[in-house]
């Protein structure tokens, strides 16, 4: 489905409640980025990811809650990232004020709904070996992405990007009743990414 497309959201919702009664557990996980400094972000560029990464979540969260409403109970986990929470780099302007966004939304839903025993948080990764790091790779250094990927993984006290198998297992703790009492809150996974202070003193 299109996460920024309201009624596209709705029947989708709809079609998985006819088929399966329920939605126990909700991961936002649809996300682009296109790097561009703020003066050369176009408002298409600014629009494409604000309608995908703040807009579709909004949409899809709201069409589901009221499924979990009924039965007092769901999961939600919203992915945000380390990126406009804690740190930025050049050329992240619009990607950075999305995933800010996601983590007030996180909160803000988190408290509206813990009545009806909803929790919702938000899972912050660093860079993951995604499709999409491949691509701030190639956008940053065309003729050679590997040593863009090189490099963020050299700075990276783990020395390694995450993978997508370790995201994916923190989104099922945080869907899962072992999480229960854990809402509004951001769960850093980054392999201490944004522990250094400076990338020259005490090396």
């Amino acid at each position: 489905m299109d996460v920024s497309d309201t009624e596209c959201v709705q029947q989708a919702v709809r079609r998985t409640i006819d088929k399966y009664g329920r939605i126990d557990a909700l991961v936002n996980n649809a996300g682009v980025i296109r790097l561009g400094g703020l003066l050369e972000t176009t408002d298409k560029m600014r629009d494409f990811q604000f309608d995908i990464n703040i807009k579709g979540v909004w949409n899809v969260t709201k069409a589901v809650i009221p499924f979990m409403q009924e039965r007092k109970y769901g999961r939600i986990v919203n992915m945000s990232s380390v990126t406009g929470v804690s740190v930025a780099d050049p050329g992240e302007c619009a990607y950075a004020t999305t995933k800010a966004a996601i983590m007030g939304f996180t909160r803000a839903v988190a408290r509206e709904f813990a009545k009806d025993r909803i929790t919702c948080n938000a899972i912050l990764p660093g860079y993951v070996q995604t499709p999409m790091a491949d691509q701030i790779a190639r956008e940053s250094n065309a003729k050679d992405p590997a040593s863009v990927t090189k490099g963020i993984a050299d700075a990276v006290p783990l020395g390694r990007l995450a993978t997508i198998e370790e995201i994916g297992e923190l989104a099922a703790f945080l869907a899962s009743d072992e999480s229960s009492y854990i809402t509004g809150t951001p769960v850093v996974i980054d392999g201490g990414s944004t522990l250094p202070e400076t990338v020259s003193v005490g090396v």
